[in-house]
């Protein structure tokens, strides 16, 4: 089984920028997680609204969520809106009993059926 966290910016509307995850955020990826979010959101020209489809994302530790906190504090200061799509299982527990769940706005569907508006 193959481990690590792969990043991938996905086509995406003018204004959006899509950044898929695929495998695991932990303690060893996050340096990866963190690169992979401070380019999306220093992208020229800057995007309104980044989403990290986490479909293919199959575990997520704190060190991941951290990240995913920096870059939504990060975006917020930026103005950028910040959302999650597609949390699999042990992202959507991981968000529930850290009470994150109230601090991301998260689309529980694929990347397709998230609104690109602001």
């Amino acid at each position: 089984m193959e481990t690590g966290l792969h990043t991938d910016r996905r086509p995406a509307p003018a204004g959006t920028c899509v950044l898929a995850l695929t495998g695991e955020a932990d303690m060893d990826t996050a340096p990866v997680l963190a690169r992979a979010l401070t380019a999306a959101l220093a992208g020229t020209p800057r995007p309104d609204v980044l989403v990290v489809d986490c479909a293919r994302l199959t575990f997520c530790a704190s060190a991941g969520l951290n990240e995913l906190l920096r870059a939504r504090r990060a975006a917020e200061a930026a103005g950028v809106a910040f959302r999650l799509a597609a949390p699999g299982p042990q992202v959507v527990r991981l968000l529930d009993i850290t009470g994150t769940d109230a601090v991301f706005e998260i689309d529980p569907g694929p990347v397709a059926s998230v609104a690109v508006a602001p």
